[in-house]
């Protein structure tokens, strides 16, 4: 098959559609109505002469095909950045596309400097670099390095990738927290002995981050006899802690506006603390071969 600007460009809607999880999801992502996004696809399918995927009201989900299709359209998409990438370096100017990716709510981080490292970026190149900026998990930020949609990275990363550079930049500090209204901050402000403070803990429900692997649940420092629910954002952990149904952990930075409004309290915060590792990621060996991500991780260093 010949591929043209068309089919370009539906697979790109493709590609946003199972990002999303869905048409629904999507339509914001892409700008577009659900009916504009499902011909769209229904279009690819017919040129393809295959179904790829299951569209309704039981939910979005791919075919085998579908799947296919979207590995080799990432490795396509990939191979058009690596050829950006090349011309980019071959200009001499050393600008282009800068994508950047970060993990949820670093903005009440005073040590983050990621605002002051955008507008130098912009400065020394004189306007002449495109910065995208998205947020993501920790997970898909290392899959959106590894296929070149973005180039740098700031998040807490678990794992490590060969192909990827970890630089670490500060230290996060989480504490345990509880709503006020909860069982456990009752026994807080009745001054009970802290071995009964744990006790009742070790049966608290625990609302955990996905991207940690049990690390912060592990860090807790007692064995949790509960429930243990998961989920990949720090706003679903706040509302589950606001319940008053749920512990857990969050940064420091980020709780202070709810303690400040009355709503969460640390629990027993000299004994029990984690702290995340905050680091930049990107691709290895970038930096020598591209004039852009060279001073971009310089001017990323040295904030």
């Amino acid at each position: 098959m010949n591929i043209d600007a068309t089919h370009i460009k539906d697979l790109q809607i493709l590609l946003a559609v199972v990002e999303a999880n869905g048409i629904a999801n999507a339509r914001a992502i892409l700008n577009k109505d659900a009916s504009t996004i499902s011909r769209a696809i229904s279009s690819l399918e017919i040129r393809l002469g295959l179904k790829l995927c299951e569209r309704g009201r039981q939910g979005f989900c791919l075919t085998q095909e579908g799947e296919v299709l979207v590995d080799e359209t990432l490795k396509l998409f990939s191979s058009f950045r690596t050829f950006e990438h090349r011309i980019e370096t071959m200009n001499g100017k050393g600008t282009g596309r800068l994508g950047i990716g970060i993990i949820d709510n670093l903005i009440t981080d005073s040590q983050c400097t990621l605002d002051k490292a955008i507008g130098e970026i912009s400065n020394y190149f004189q306007g002449r670099v495109h910065i995208d900026l998205i947020v993501k998990n920790p997970y898909d930020l290392e899959t959106h390095l590894l296929d070149k949609r973005i180039d740098i990275a700031l998040g807490i990363f678990e794992s490590r990738h060969d192909s990827i550079c970890y630089i670490p930049l500060y230290q996060e500090t989480d504490y345990l927290y509880c709503a006020t209204d909860s069982a456990v901050a009752q026994l807080l402000r009745d001054n009970a002995a802290e071995a009964n403070v744990v006790t009742c803990l070790k049966a608290q429900k625990f609302a955990a981050r996905t991207f940690l692997n049990k690390t912060d649940v592990q860090d807790a420092g007692f064995q949790v006899s509960g429930e243990i629910s998961f989920t990949s954002n720090l706003e679903a952990i706040a509302f589950m802690l606001l319940s008053g149904q749920f512990i857990g952990f969050l940064p420091s930075h980020y709780a202070q506006r709810h303690i400040d409004a009355g709503r969460l309290q640390p629990i027993l915060p000299s004994a029990i603390s984690r702290t995340s590792n905050i680091e930049l990621a990107h691709r290895k060996g970038e930096e020598k071969t591209r004039k852009i991500m060279a001073n971009s991780l310089r001017i990323f260093k040295n904030n």
